[in-house]
């Protein structure tokens, strides 16, 4: 790829976090399970036959194959620089709102109905946050360190009534998986990069030519003022179980 593209893309990728201050969006997460299944079970296979993975339970050298089905799912996520986030996903495969909340370092909630609910007090290393795979469309950089692909304009186009441009992802090799929203054992990913902020509008994971698994922001808004309680979760009738961080 030319040096050219490539510092294109790694400048848009990989410094939005001096183009916005706030951000909300709203996200469609689709995946087509028998090729979602197929793909992943590529890379299962890769990963036993190169001593990627293994069993922690025996018999450890036979391949733990997976299966997916459809999914449908609908996410609202806010995001305040640095670190403040709120996600709220609902989701064809559970019933009702799964919440992941970060006040920062500070404070963070996790509620997934009926029962599971956790809170701590602190979240010092900044390690509890929303879902990798959507947090990464609203900030690529947490990506960059495991970005082991290739990259390749491949034109422009209008997302979310925004200017994109085009990039084809491969993997460079399965020993390195990407992290986020790629899925192992794709042959390639398609994102829509907004060409003047720099996330990800819509990122599809391919076979064949085929979408198995794909993320869209249906609605962006930067720089809004949040109310002080978005980063605060208050679930009348929900207990939480506290979980103190680690020293």
């Amino acid at each position: 790829m030319p040096d050219d593209d490539y510092r294109e893309i790694s400048n848009l990728l990989f410094r939005t976090e001096d183009r916005y201050r706030t951000a909300r969006a709203t996200i469609e997460h689709r995946r087509q399970g028998m090729l979602a299944t197929e793909a992943i079970n590529r890379y299962v296979e890769y990963g036993f036959s190169h001593g990627i993975l293994s069993n922690f339970d025996p018999p450890y050298h036979v391949p733990r194959y997976r299966e997916y089905g459809d999914l449908e799912e609908n996410t609202r996520l806010w995001h305040e620089r640095p670190d403040r986030w709120r996600q709220e996903t609902e989701s064809s495969d559970q019933p009702g709102i799964t919440y992941r909340v970060a006040d920062g370092q500070g404070p963070w909630w996790f509620y997934q109905p009926p029962d599971w609910a956790d809170y701590s007090p602190a979240n010092p290393n900044g390690e509890f946050s929303p879902d990798e795979e959507f947090a990464c469309l609203l900030d690529p950089f947490r990506v960059r360190y495991g970005f082991e692909c290739t990259l390749k304009i491949v034109g422009e186009a209008y997302v979310t009534g925004r200017n994109t441009v085009e990039v084809e992802a491969k993997a460079i090799s399965w020993d390195y998986a990407p992290h986020g929203p790629f899925w192992d054992g794709a042959d390639d990913y398609l994102m829509s990069v907004d060409a003047e902020i720099g996330v990800i509008l819509r990122f599809a994971s391919r076979l064949r030519g085929a979408e198995c698994d794909s993320f869209e922001i249906t609605e962006l808004v930067f720089d809004e003022t949040f109310p002080e309680d978005t980063f605060v979760l208050d679930l009348p009738g929900i207990d939480f179980e506290r979980i103190d961080p680690l020293p």
